[in-house]
């Protein structure tokens, strides 16, 4: 046998005696609490301890609102209020008529490659969610535009609404 073999059973040999005598030698398993201040101790730190978890627990509130977070909702609650949205899934992409949401089409702008619809008075391009949430930007067109549930595949077409404005100019 090689030196280098020697000393490598030597570490193993030095290895499992270090190991027989930590698990089977006399060291105790169990700590054992000797003196009335070392149990005094032990029950301040237990009392401390459930003091702590009892703060921690959950308000009638919290409760209250985490099932009803839980809970299967009958209506987005992102709609507007009062106003009952039906989507018809007679196909992949239905129309919709926009009844009781209250969106406004209102101007239209191109510029390059680039398309602007202002929808309730913002800005919006494809691809955008809209300001009052849960609806995306699908297409837009100068005469109107799509709209959309995020993740759904139903859509409401929004046609362009155009504002007359007067002018006070005598010539026109």
């Amino acid at each position: 046998m090689s030196k280098r073999e020697q000393i490598i059973l030597g570490f193993v040999l030095a290895a499992v005696l270090y190991a027989g005598y930590n698990y089977l030698g006399t060291s105790e398993k169990h700590p054992q609490i000797k003196t009335e201040e070392e149990l005094t101790d032990l029950k301040n730190l237990i009392a401390d301890v459930t003091a702590q978890v009892n703060k921690a627990a959950l308000s009638d509130t919290e409760t209250f609102l985490i099932k009803r977070a839980e809970a299967d909702w009958k209506r987005d609650p992102f709609l507007s209020p009062g106003e009952p949205v039906n989507f018809t899934s007679d196909s992949e992409l239905s129309e919709l008529s926009d009844q009781g949401l209250g969106f406004t089409y209102s101007g239209y702008m191109e510029t390059g490659d680039k398309k602007l619809a202002i929808i309730n008075n913002m800005e919006y391009e494809v691809g955008e969610m809209l300001a009052e949430g849960g609806f995306i930007v699908r297409s837009i067109s100068d005469r109107r535009v799509e709209i959309g549930a995020i993740g759904g595949k139903n859509t409401i077409i929004l046609p362009l609404e155009e504002v007359r404005v007067f002018s006070l100019d005598k010539t026109k």
